[in-house]
């Protein structure tokens, strides 16, 4: 789900700690979406997490403008998955771009 807090557009990508970069939303294209402004939004189908090791990150984007989805994504890709999770760190996107982030420590496999 996501809350849109008055934001009209917006994406949500992934990175995991093998640097496996997931757009979310949208499922496909070049663009970002026309977020729903009427509370929590619920997504037909759910996130899940692989296999990666250590750490998963969500990051949702947004704006008050239509945006390229492309340089988020290529700033999903320049994080540095051999450092320990950063629950701070945000991607380097222009100050236009709003970003609300979820850091999951993932533990060992038993």
């Amino acid at each position: 789900a996501y809350l849109a807090a008055g934001h009209p557009y917006g994406l949500i990508v992934s990175v995991d700690g093998k640097g496996a970069v997931t757009l979310h939303v949208p499922h496909q294209g070049s663009r970002s979406v026309r977020l729903e402004n009427d509370g929590e939004v619920l997504l037909d189908f759910a996130l899940e997490l692989d296999d990666a090791p250590r750490w998963e990150r969500f990051f949702f984007v947004t704006c008050d403008t239509p945006f390229d989805v492309a340089p988020v994504l290529e700033a999903a890709r320049q994080i540095n998955i051999d450092r320990p999770v950063d629950r701070a760190e945000k991607l380097d996107l222009p100050t236009d771009l709003d970003q609300f982030v979820i850091s999951l420590e993932k533990g060992a496999k038993p």
